[in-house]
């Protein structure tokens, strides 16, 4: 509690400062120096609100004794008192609402502002960027491959031409087709003759040979030796002879059609192929370089 030294008046909010009446600084005060008739007053309730934008709220009358006769700061309790009446009311009234509405003002205001910033802002660069394309000096040499970053601007390589293969002419297309069919004919006749010696020597010294593939002249003497031994009399017969010289005109293909009827005392073997020969010139000499069956019409053994 306190109590204003000027007027005596008591107090019992604890946060006053001043006299409420005269503005005289209040002092501590002791409820145990009132009078025991006291108890019977309404007691002083004052408050304030702290701050520069508080208003003061309404408070209930106070009653309270005030000594009839006294002296400046000093209290008479002797004297009967009269009662004295102190009506303060404080209306509070909260700004919340109006700070919230002004907030939310401005940070509408805020949001525009910043907002209007941003779309200048890119519009801006956007012209800035149509000024420095279509505004380029018509004179100006550009680099066409500047404009491509990361593409492979390397020139493709041209399909290489394919060299032309000569061309034999007539007169020699011909004169190597009888030179082959010559040496087919000795094969079928040192064939039919058994004449081993004469049959191996139109072969070259390796030969591609049907299924055994490259193989030295030795093993078509062996086939050859093997069959001349079991047949006394062997017969061939060859038609639709096509032979195709290379371009070179060092080699031929021959493709034929051969019948045979082989007869022994205990065998006997008889068929017809289709067969291909290969040839090269060495030295002059036209040779069998291959020998494979393209299709087989029948055997009969």
């Amino acid at each position: 509690m306190k109590k204003c030294p000027n007027c005596q008046t008591i107090y019992s909010d604890a946060s006053l400062q001043f006299c409420l009446q005269d503005g005289t600084p209040l002092a501590e005060f002791s409820d145990q120096s009132m009078p025991a008739n006291s108890d019977t007053e309404a007691e002083t309730v004052v408050s304030t609100n702290k701050g520069m934008n508080s208003l003061p709220r309404q408070v209930e009358p106070i009653r309270f004794e005030v000594p009839s006769s006294y002296q400046t700061n000093q209290a008479d309790w002797s004297q009967p008192s009269q009662p004295v009446i102190i009506e303060q009311r404080e209306t509070k009234k909260s700004n919340t609402t109006a700070i919230v509405l002004l907030t939310a003002l401005g940070t509408i205001l805020l949001l525009g502002i910043g907002g209007a910033a941003a779309w200048l802002y890119f519009k801006n660069n956007r012209t800035e960027v149509a000024v420095n394309v279509n505004t380029a000096p018509q004179n100006r040499q550009t680099n066409a491959n500047a404009a491509l970053p990361n593409v492979n601007l390397a020139t493709p390589s041209p399909t290489p031409t394919p060299t032309p293969q000569p061309t034999l002419k007539p007169e020699t297309v011909k004169a190597v087709t009888n030179d082959v069919k010559n040496v087919v004919d000795e094969w079928k006749d040192t064939t039919e003759n058994l004449d081993l010696d004469a049959h191996v020597s139109q072969y070259a010294d390796t030969v591609d040979y049907y299924k055994a593939g490259r193989v030295n002249v030795a093993r078509v003497r062996d086939d050859r030796a093997r069959a001349f031994a079991a047949y006394d009399s062997i017969s061939i017969n060859i038609d639709n002879v096509k032979v195709t010289p290379d371009a070179s005109g060092e080699k031929a293909t021959v493709v034929l059609d051969k019948e045979w009827n082989f007869q022994g005392d205990e065998k006997y073997s008889s068929g017809k192929v289709q067969q291909q020969l290969t040839f090269a010139k060495t030295n002059g000499k036209w040779l069998i370089t291959g020998e494979k069956d393209l299709k087989i019409y029948y055997v009969d053994k």
